[in-house]
Parts: structure tokens; C-alpha cells; sequence
């Protein structure tokens, strides 16, 4: 956690280096590695597979999108734009505590299946109401009713929700809560045995992963002016899962940076390598295959092994 203050340093002091277009991909790369960082706070810490991670990602889009924009509802009532992202995150956590109420009792692959349909679901509803969500196209918010409007702005709004977001991440997985989590990922059934409320720690690692989800959602909104089915696709899931697994999962720092490597990458980096049938994607799934082979245990876990063998042998 400590590392967060460097690293706060670091970015806080980055547009006096980088211009401004490439100050706005690394801020959407901050937004997007806190989805893969929230997505690991329940699965990397207590085993349970969520395959739906974007439903809340999409849930808080639209919910802060329609509160900025109460016209497509018929209500004239403005929220304030921060208000409407705060509250864009307390409702996808509420979701997320009524599906974790009834789907974390399940076993095995089970919980996994479930959340799997859920964005195809909810995505369903954008095109059904698309005069209120605006269909396959989504809708605009005005850039009066945006948290922030220019892209120095952006960049630091997403650096602050970062940087708290870790934090918090960090605050709780090294709680007792944390604890908790962690005796579950490890033996559901041995921490049953210690008198630990199994099925109430995972509902609430499902709430707080879904909340954290929801909030970036709402950010991803205020920072590109859209909001659209795209924050519900598979694709996205599949970059978060990749971000996760191959950074190191349960360990927040890994996903995280892998997060950002993963977006920059396929948004920036690897776009001048274009050609033909060949694609950034193509090209970025094929370099993280071979990173997940060389390093089956995940990047950061797979670094910080070598660190600790070379601190032993000096």
C-alpha cells in the first residue's frame, strides 16, 4: 500500500511529459485496470468465479448516464455529476447483493454459469427501451452535465479514483475481512469448520467488487461522453479475466499494472502493428498466451518469487 504514494507522484506529475492525447488513454487505462483490480478483489481473494463482472461495469454507466440525463426519463431533476457517479456505485452494489444473496449459495461451476448470462441480460434492456438507454447506439451526455469537461480534467479525476480506489481495495484485503476472504479462497470448508459465515463474506466480497465496478462504469461515461451496450460485452469481460489472471491474481498490484499494460497496449502501442486480417487484439492475445506460459503463477507473483530468491542468495 505504501507504493500507492510514488505511484500517486508519478502520475500526478505526468502531464508535464506526455501530451494530451496519449494524457487521455492513460487515463481510461487507470479507469479500466480498477475494473480488473475490483474483479480480482472477489476472485482472487475468495475463489468464487464471477464471469458477469460487467454487468456492473454497464449497470453503472447507465444508471449515472440517466441521472446526468433525467430528460430521457421525463424527469427534470438533475443530479450533480459526482453524485450520480457515488450513487451509480451504491446501486450496482445493491444488485450485487441481491444476486450474491441467491446465486453464492450455489457450488462448484454453478455461481460461475450464472453470472456468465447476466450482462447478456441486462444488455437486453438497452435494446428493448431504447428510447430511454438509446439502443445499440447508447446516447450522449452534453458536456455541460460531465463531471469534468476538459482532458487534463479527465486524466486527474481517473488518477484520484485510482489511486482511492486502490487504497480502499488495499484497506479491506488487509482487514480482517481480508482474513476472511482469504480462508475461504484457500478451504471453504476448513474456514465453515473455523465458524466463519462462508456464504456472508462472499456476498460481501460480490457487493464491493460490484460497487467498485459500478463507479468505474460511471467514470468511463463522464470520460468519453457516451454511454453505450459495449461497458456490458464480452470482449471487455475477456480483457479483465486476461488483465487478472496473467497479472497474478489475489494480489491487486498485479492486475492492476497488468490492467494498464493490457489497455495501453491493445489502444495505443500495438495499432501501428495493423495490417490485414492481423489486429492489435490478435496480436495482444497471442504476447499474453506466451506471458501465461512463461509465467503460469502471474506476473507480479512470478517477479516477486525472483526478487525474494535473490534476496535469499546475497
Amino acid at each position: 500500500m505504501k507504493a500507492l504514494i510514488p505511484l500517486a507522484l508519478l502520475l500526478i506529475s505526468l502531464p508535464m511529459f506526455v501530451p494530451s492525447a496519449y494524457l487521455y488513454l492513460i487515463g481510461l487505462a487507470l479507469v479500466f485496470a480498477i475494473l480488473v483490480a475490483s474483479w480480482d478483489l472477489m476472485v482472487g481473494y475468495t475463489g468464487q468465479v464471477n464471469l458477469g463482472h460487467t454487468t456492473f461495469v454497464g449497470l453503472g454507466a447507465y444508471v449515472a448516464a440517466i441521472l446526468q440525463v433525467p430528460s430521457r426519463i421525463g424527469v427534470a431533476l438533475e443530479v450533480h455529476p459526482f453524485l450520480a457517479i457515488l450513487l451509480a456505485g451504491i446501486f450496482s452494489a445493491l444488485v450485487g447483493l441481491a444476486i450474491g444473496l441467491i446465486t453464492l449459495r450455489l457450488k462448484g461451476y454453478y455461481f460461475s454459469l450464472v453470472t456468465a448470462i447476466l450482462p447478456l441480460v441486462f444488455m437486453q434492456k438497452v435494446f428493448v427501451w431504447r428510447s430511454i438507454f438509446g439502443g445499440e447506439e447508447g446516447f450522449s451526455i452534453p458536456s455541460e452535465k460531465l463531471l469534468v469537461a476538459s482532458t487534463i480534467e479527465k486524466y486527474y479525476v481517473a488518477v484520484a479514483f485510482a489511486i482511492v480506489s486502490m487504497a480502499l481495495m488495499f484497506a479491506i484485503t488487509n482487514s480482517k475481512i481480508g482474513l476472511r476472504f482469504k480462508a475461504i479462497r484457500d478451504s471453504e470448508e476448513l474456514a465453515e469448520a473455523l465458524g466463519i459465515d462462508t456464504t456472508k463474506y462472499k456476498v460481501l466480497a460480490f457487493v464491493l467488487s460490484s460497487f467498485f465496478a459500478g463507479i468505474a462504469g460511471a467514470v468511463f461515461v463522464n470520460y468519453r461522453l457516451t454511454v453505450a451496450p459495449d461497458l456490458y460485452d464480452v470482449p471487455l469481460m475477456l480483457l479483465i479475466i486476461l488483465s487478472a489472471v496473467i497479472g497474478g491474481l489475489g494480489t491487486l498490484w498485479g492486475p492492476f499494472l497488468m490492467g494498464v499494460f493490457v489497455y495501453l497496449a491493445k489502444n495505443w502501442w500495438l495499432t501501428a502493428f495493423r495490417s490485414g486480417i492481423v489486429n492489435e487484439e490478435i496480436i495482444l492475445y497471442a504476447i499474453l498466451i506466451v506471458v501465461a506460459i512463461l509465467m503460469p503463477k502471474g506476473v507480479y507473483n512470478e517477479i516477486q518469487e525472483k526478487l525474494r530468491e535473490r534476496s535469499t542468495r546475497s
